[in-house]
């Protein structure tokens, strides 16, 4: 009984996701840039939700808790530490870069980068290099967020993760 309501409320949630992206899709205008940067149209309140989610995902559910079991009071340190360099970066950082990326018309992280370079063979280099860092860890992220998704899944529900 317990895995039909588990099957049924992730159900539910993937309908009212599918739900909200259809909305979504209809006011958007099908640019390049509407599609990558939602047309520069985000404040900064809400491209820091999103950033924070990212970098709290499967670490604040699982990474943190299980060094704070192993290491005790002192995983506090790691936490005052992630967040002051949150605090950091996001008070001195992202307007420069948005004004830069403005600027230099960059759409992406490695548009942005490569845009440094005058010379347009070594601007396609950076470009490439950072793109194919960017693929390969997104990836590593993807798995590490899936077993962390797991284990919870597993730990809160009792669904086996295999």
């Amino acid at each position: 009984m317990e895995s039909g309501i588990t099957i049924f409320s992730f159900g539910l949630f993937l309908v009212i996701f599918l739900w909200i992206g259809a909305l979504a899709a209809k006011s958007s205008d099908n640019t390049e840039s509407d599609y990558l940067l939602g047309s520069r149209s985000f404040g900064k309140v809400f491209v820091g939700l999103s950033a924070g989610a990212t970098g709290n995902s499967g670490w604040i559910m699982i990474g943190t808790v299980g060094m704070a079991y192993s290491m005790g009071v002192s995983a506090l340190l790691m936490v005052i530490a992630w967040f002051l360099g949150d605090l950091t970066f996001w008070t001195f950082f992202p307007d420069k870069i948005n004004q830069m990326s403005r600027e230099q018309n960059s759409q992406t992280i490695p548009e942005f980068l490569g845009s440094t370079v005058k010379k347009p063979q070594g601007r396609r280099i950076i470009t490439l290099i950072v793109a194919v860092i960017t693929v390969v860890f997104i990836g590593a992220y993807t798995a590490a967020q899936f077993a962390a998704a797991a284990k919870t899944l597993d730990v809160f529900f009792g669904v086996d993760p295999t």
